[in-house]
């Protein structure tokens, strides 16, 4: 029926540049490609089409209505949707751009208010109302045409409007009486528990940041999961105590506090899954691709990470070559297919720091007895060179005597770690070269040390199993679980995760070898 009514409307979405238009209840046009809703809408001539299918909002006037306490009558939706307003004001003062807000995640929240039926829809056949209404002054479509949308809610500020929904909220939720209602304070917290809602994709604090995520995501911007989690636990990133922000009269009590009161910082596969569920429960295209030219490919995290580990610049032509080798620095590879389960979830910053730890596998192969080698080599070639060791001894004793003022509160940085040369906390080893380690064969520099060890022979099965492969830290060399626990503190990740990509990256590397060598194991056992 809408491609009867939207067939007079030819212009191109301003934001994937289709001409695919469909119409939502309000009869404003939406694309179905990327779900951007315009400000046009349509002139309803016949209004056959929506017989039988009656929209319920909640009108203006019953929304101004005040509770005995003093507090208004708000939703659960209606809570998130101010979480998600202030945890992304709080992102555009990080320096993200101002259109994530009204063009990227004001659209994905609509569209995940449309889909879960809360907003934007028809009221879903054959649903019984279970108690009594959600408001006596329930009424048809709202005749107001200057009330505020629940979406625009996103884009203004708290003192140009009351909280209001313009929603079919009471379509699917009833007002219990307090007679047999567990205590809360806004209209629908009991109900929001309910076992039938588990079914849906609810709407929890961490899926705030799983949002916020995949908006990011979506403009490409330089901030990857492990920074926006970790902005949340200093603070820049309100979350732990969001609900502070709630204005007076929205009042938090009882069940409330349990959906919106979290007592732990969220978990990086957590908000990770989740939002790989929404991108595929939202119907959302192809993301935009990810090239070379973008911070999230592999080659420009390998050179940020390197740097906050304080590792040798020449270390980054290493990771270049194994991420060209095994095709992980591939568009196709990197870029976001929802939906797609053929092609792996990549965890864009765990998958920078396994190449790294491969490299350093590679050069020093971290089993050890190959570091005690190289230490020692380097010890005799400091005795022939005394007067570097005198100049390194003032420069420590130099930073020991002196005195640095520290700030308070530091500002938000994508570096934890700062080693430059003018940081007295320690010696920078970005410009140091690998020289030592190296060897030119056939015009190539070459690791000296031929000799490499695997993680795992086999991989297991992602899907049953959960990992790649297992990890346990008195089966590897110590220096191996050193590598793994330095880059699982910079991105706030278990060693398993990082362990996992780097079994990826071993198996893609050594594809060839292995298969071989498989072969001719079981040629002997037969």
């Amino acid at each position: 029926m809408d491609d009867e009514h939207t067939r007079g409307f030819n212009e191109r979405c301003a934001q994937c540049s289709e001409v695919n238009w469909g119409l939502t209840d309000g009869g404003r046009f939406y694309c179905r490609s990327c779900h951007n809703v315009t400000e046009r809408t349509r002139e309803v001539v016949n209004t056959d089409f929506i017989t039988n299918s009656r929209v319920q909002t909640i009108s203006k006037g019953s929304r101004k209505q005040e509770k005995n306490d003093g507090g208004s009558e708000w939703y659960i939706c209606e809570g998130f949707q101010l979480v998600l307003k202030k945890q992304v004001e709080a992102l555009e003062a990080l320096g993200v751009c101002p259109q994530m807000k009204d063009e990227i995640l004001c659209n994905f929240w609509r569209c995940y208010l449309q889909k879960s039926k809360q907003a934007y829809c028809k009221r879903p056949a054959g649903e019984a109302v279970k108690a009594l209404s959600v408001c006596e002054s329930s009424t048809d479509v709202d005749s107001d045409p200057e009330r505020p949308s629940l979406l625009r809610l996103l884009s203004l500020s708290e003192s140009e409007g009351d909280l209001q929904t313009d929603c079919s909220f009471a379509s699917s939720v009833s007002k219990v009486s307090e007679s047999t209602s567990v205590y809360s304070g806004s209209v629908d917290g009991s109900l929001y528990l309910m076992k039938n809602q588990k079914e849906k994709l609810r709407m929890t604090m961490p899926m705030t940041l799983s949002f916020c995520y995949m908006a990011l995501l979506w403009v490409r911007e330089p901030i990857t999961l492990s920074e926006l989690l970790r902005y949340v636990v200093e603070g820049h990133i309100p979350y732990l105590n969001v609900f502070q922000h709630f204005p007076e009269k929205m009042k938090l009590c009882g069940l409330d506090l349990k959906i919106f009161c979290v007592e732990s910082w969220p978990v990086y596969e957590e908000v990770f899954n989740k939002m790989h569920e929404l991108a595929a429960y939202l119907d959302l295209p192809r993301f935009p691709d990810i090239t070379e030219s973008c911070f999230l490919h592999p080659d420009m995290l390998c050179m940020k990470y390197l740097m906050e580990a304080n590792l040798p610049d020449e270390l980054h032509n290493w990771t270049c070559r194994v991420v060209k080798k095994i095709g992980i620095g591939e568009v196709d590879f990197l870029t976001l297919v929802p939906g797609n389960k053929s092609t792996r979830k990549v965890k864009y910053d765990v998958l920078a720091a396994a190449v790294i730890v491969v490299v350093l596998k590679l050069l020093f192969l971290l089993d050890d007895h190959y570091e005690w080698l190289l230490s020692e080599l380097a010890e005799e070639r400091n005795k022939n060179n005394t007067e570097e060791m005198v100049v390194n001894l003032q420069n420590q004793f130099g930073k020991l005597s002196g005195s640095v003022q520290r700030a308070e509160k530091p500002n938000p940085s994508s570096f934890q770690l700062s080693w430059s040369e003018e940081n007295t906390d320690g010696s920078c080893f970005h410009g140091h070269s690998l020289k030592g380690i190296l060897q030119e064969k056939r015009g190539l520099l070459t690791a000296m040390n031929p000799d490499y060890w695997l993680c795992t022979v086999k991989l297991c099965n992602e899907k049953l199993c959960g990992h790649l492969a297992h990890y346990r830290e008195v089966e590897f060399p110590q220096s191996y679980h050193f590598v793994l626990g330095l880059f699982s503190f910079l991105l706030r990740v278990q060693p398993s995760y990082i362990h996992d990509e780097v079994c990826m990256i071993e198996h893609k590397l050594f594809n060839k070898k292995l298969y071989k060598k498989l072969k001719y194991n079981t040629v002997l056992r037969k």
